[in-house]
């Protein structure tokens, strides 16, 4: 059984890549019979995913990483937006040599889900401020309280640089009641109709939390 205190907590290296796509990939990178496209697939979001974060907390066990948690605070750019940006690029080209079809329904989903962001931004009124990213604990790490510690650093360094609150988007593809747990209220939500749902999961939601209090 893993002891909790064998978990110490760190900013993201370049060497983390590798191991935090593969925490990432079995949650949601599955969809090609190809193992090396859903792992470049799951880089490949992070790599997205770090292009627009300007904070990050990655838990180890033993070393090795085991959870993440990335957010955005308002008005700041990520240090290495473009080198992200670029490796985000150069794997999606690998993904249409390996999958087609796979990185295609990819794309698509890229599409939707920022159009459906961005409605239930528009929906719910809240302020495009500070963000939690991404936030992702191993299969085999999890109820140790790693993922509580992770939001509750994101939520404290947003609060440093004077955030009134900060958002994050879901859906049920994901653990939402976590986010309850901790505080945050649902805003927004998107019942995706029979088209998105070829590429979207059932319902889309947006979760607040205000800081000013």
């Amino acid at each position: 059984m893993t002891v909790v205190s064998r978990v110490r907590y760190r900013p993201f290296e370049d060497d983390d890549l590798d191991a935090v796509a593969s925490i990432l990939r079995p949650e949601w990178h599955t969809r090609s019979e190809i193992e090396e496209y859903n792992h470049l697939e799951a880089e490949m979001d992070l790599a997205y995913c770090l292009s627009t974060s300007t904070f990050s907390q990655v838990a180890l066990i033993d070393g090795v990483p085991q959870g993440i948690v990335l957010a955005r605070a308002e008005g700041e750019r990520a240090t290495d937006a473009d080198r992200w940006l670029k490796l985000e690029a150069q794997l999606f080209e690998r993904l249409r040599e390996l999958d087609e079809r796979a990185a295609e329904w990819m794309r698509s989903y890229t599409r939707s889900s920022l159009r459906v962001n961005n409605g239930l931004l528009e929906q719910s009124g809240v302020d495009r401020g500070a963000e939690i990213v991404l936030l992702a604990v191993g299969r085999g790490a999890r109820h140790l309280g790693i993922g509580s510690v992770l939001i509750d650093a994101a939520t404290s360094y947003c609060a440093d640089r004077f955030a009134q609150s900060l958002y994050l988007f879901t859906d049920t593809s994901c653990s939402w009641q976590f986010y309850e747990h901790h505080g945050l209220k649902r805003v927004a939500a998107h019942r995706c109709n029979r088209e998105e749902r070829r590429v979207l999961a059932r319902e889309m939601y947006l979760y607040h939390l205000d800081l000013s209090a």
